[in-house]
């Protein structure tokens, strides 16, 4: 985990499992980093990526007009849900998560602060489900994680669903492991 850190704090990308798939990580405050994940993957500058946050905490640190945001966080985390959320500027949104996987948090934890995250395959390709798929994604790549960061956990396959509490409605932008359907019942709940 030292030598993981070591790599975020110089700019570097960790590949590391999750609770759904295989993802990339990079300190979410260094531009570098984050062109350094875009070039890894093939991926355009401008899409955005989600933010791996080191604790619950961070939620209200980053975010306002947080109410939805609060009760799923409440009852989907840690877990696949992930949220768009306004900053606290209210000018823009981010895509926050904190996963139900040790390692995952644990190298978000030891970081200190919010990881930028993504799957980890190539624009347009199947995410990865293991170190070996890591290793053979990559391979050719120019760019490529400095440190893939391994356990035996299996991951769920499925991508983190996102859902955009940021407006009025509750708006389903990816369908993943925890279906929508669950997430606008718990939003009805008093």
């Amino acid at each position: 985990m030292r030598e993981a850190v070591a790599i975020l704090r110089s700019g570097g990308i960790i590949a590391h499992p999750t609770d759904t798939v295989w993802g990339l990580a990079a300190d979410w405050s260094n531009p570098k980093a984050v062109k350094k994940i875009h070039q890894s993957k093939g991926s355009e500058a401008s899409k955005n990526l989600l933010i791996n946050l080191p604790s619950k905490a961070w939620l209200s640190k980053l975010g306002s007009k947080l109410c939805k945001a609060h009760k799923l966080a409440k009852a989907f985390w840690p877990g696949g849900l992930a949220l768009l959320i306004l900053t606290k500027d209210g000018k823009g949104k981010l895509g926050v998560r904190f996963p139900k996987h040790h390692l995952s948090n644990q190298l978000a934890k030891a970081f200190g602060k919010p990881l930028i995250t993504t799957s980890a395959n190539l624009r347009g390709e199947t995410p990865a489900t293991s170190a070996m798929e890591i290793a053979e994604i990559f391979a050719q790549r120019k760019v490529k994680p400095d440190l893939i960061l391994a356990d035996n956990s299996k991951p769920a396959k499925l991508p983190s669903t996102i859902v955009d509490v940021s407006g009025s409605e509750a708006q389903l932008i990816r369908s993943g492991v925890i279906s929508f359907t669950r997430v606008l019942q718990m939003l009805k709940r008093q």
